[in-house]
């Protein structure tokens, strides 16, 4: 049997092909990023950023407890199919049909996953299936603003937020962010008064879900040297608009990349299209002239503002935050939210406006993923032919290694990057670059093993860089030896 044209199943199959569409670059190329390649050596997982589900979910797919496997891309998949899901829940909630048509349900639930910075929660072999997933819970515990069960469904609010936190944290931002949406959509179709209390019912579930969570999870389980360097609250005397302007700076650097004139114009019109219909609700809220309605009109002027400010979100809580693409999870919102403008509000004859976005970035993926896959391809190279010197002058187990300068990059991705600013931020750092730890992680996979070392071993290992010492030149590195240690010092080529 097949399933009816508007069953569920045929709903969320349309979106998931589309989603599918937009991973699948990633899938091709099949490389580790980042953190993957300690990972697939050593198995460690994510106890020590409180992100406890993640470890579990891992253990439970592997059946095992202990270190943790490579499953990539099944975990895209498995993650993929459930925001597919929530994108035909979020369709419905938007819409208010049980069967939205096609270009409202993939309207509403393409964001989720098909925008930019969510190319690099995508390439996670490890990670990209609790990030998806915490993206769903977030997404999920918004709940409706008309219920006969408020009680169960704050209950329910409050486990999906716990969720999100145990998975990946920066999808809070998207529940924040999404509410706002949802809460300037339910002004135009739903009585004030209720679309109040879904609000704060929702915030309400977002403080006892984070008491919980610093209760049982952050006093126990966050700890490390990365968790002790970044994960440190602000405490009162930190809350200042020096922070604010910080956040704004860091949140601006991501974008800037992105916002090139070509996609400035096209994301930039989109966006003011949504503003226009924040603008279109917020001042039909406020000519009602009830205080109600007033605050919610004057909350709805201020989405678009808070939608770029939340790209961010609780990174503001953060003493020394650091700005990824993978936190900028809630960018989805502000898709969402030009979006609804074509679907629901002034711009409904020109919704087909609203798919130009979408195709912009399917190409953008396809271009991401070819280079993702040369960029690896390149340096792979570099490794193997640097741990083959190693090998011939000597190097064995128990000695030091030590690394200088950068690596140099490939020519097919700076092309690319020349074309696509924002490849360069979305693109897993070289991993030749000084005493990083990724480095050393490459170089164990291809079997030569050293051991990390403090700023001041690797500061004092430059003094054996000298002519009695060198071993072999070349004009992209040279190989100095004394005792046990041997110094790399790399020459990276000019652009």
């Amino acid at each position: 049997m097949t399933a009816p044209r508007n069953s569920i199943a045929a709903q969320t199959a349309l979106v998931a092909g589309v989603e599918i569409l937009f991973f699948f670059p990633i899938a091709l190329a099949n490389c580790g990023y980042m953190d993957d390649n300690a990972r697939v050596l050593h198995g460690y997982a994510w106890g020590r950023s409180g992100r406890i589900f993640s470890t579990l979910l891992m253990n439970a797919l592997d059946l095992r407890v202990g270190n943790i496997q490579n499953i990539a891309p099944l975990g895209q998949f498995l993650g993929l199919l459930a925001l597919s899901l929530t994108g035909v829940w979020l369709a419905r909630r938007l819409s208010g049909e049980r069967y939205p048509d096609s270009v409202t349900l993939l309207l509403c639930a393409l964001p989720l996953v098909v925008q930019p910075f969510f190319l690099e929660n995508l390439s996670y072999q490890f990670d990209a299936l609790p990030m998806l997933l915490a993206q769903s819970c977030a997404v999920l515990a918004i709940g409706r603003s008309e219920n006969d069960h408020p009680w169960r469904q704050s209950g329910t609010a409050v486990a999906l937020l716990f969720s999100v936190m145990a998975f990946y944290q920066p999808a809070i931002n998207t529940f924040v962010a999404v509410s706002l949406v949802v809460f300037l959509r339910d002004c135009q179709t739903t009585s004030i008064p209720l679309v109040w209390r879904c609000m704060g019912r929702n915030m309400l579930a977002l403080l006892v879900a984070a008491i919980l969570y610093h209760v049982l999870i952050t006093r126990h389980f966050v700890h490390g040297s990365y968790e002790d360097g970044h994960a440190v609250m602000r405490g009162w005397q930190d809350v200042n608009t020096d922070g604010l302007l910080i956040n704004l700076s860091g949140t601006m650097a991501l974008l800037r990349p992105l916002l090139t004139p070509g996609p400035a114009l096209l994301l930039g019109l989109f966006y003011a299209v949504g503003t226009v219909y924040a603008g279109w609700i917020g001042l039909r809220c406020i000519r009602e002239r009830r205080l109600l309605s007033v605050l919610a009109g004057s909350v709805g002027l201020l989405v678009p503002v808070m939608l770029v400010v939340l790209l961010s979100g609780i990174i503001l809580l953060l003493k020394y935050p650091i700005y990824e693409p993978r936190i900028f999870m809630s960018f989805s919102a502000c898709l969402l939210l030009g979006n609804l403008a074509f679907l629901f509000g002034p711009f409904r004859k020109m919704r087909w406006f609203a798919a130009l976005p979408v195709l912009y970035f399917l190409v953008l993926s396809y271009s991401y993923g070819n280079a993702l896959k040369e960029q690896t391809r390149f340096e792979n190279a570099q490794i193997q032919r640097l741990a083959g010197v190693l090998d011939d002058a000597g190097f064995k187990k128990g000695d030091d290694l030590f690394i200088y300068g950068d690596e140099a990059s490939s020519p097919v991705v700076r092309n690319a990057v020349s074309a696509f600013p924002v490849l360069a931020r979305l693109l897993p750092r070289q991993g030749l670059h000084d005493d990083d730890i990724f480095g050393f992680v490459m170089f164990r996979q291809n079997g030569v093993d050293s051991r990390e070392h403090t700023p001041a071993e690797w500061s004092a290992a430059r003094q054996f860089l000298g002519p009695a010492t060198l071993v072999r030149q070349t004009p992209s590195f040279a190989l100095y030896h004394q005792g046990h240690a041997f110094d790399l010092v790399l020459k990276q080529a000019p652009a």
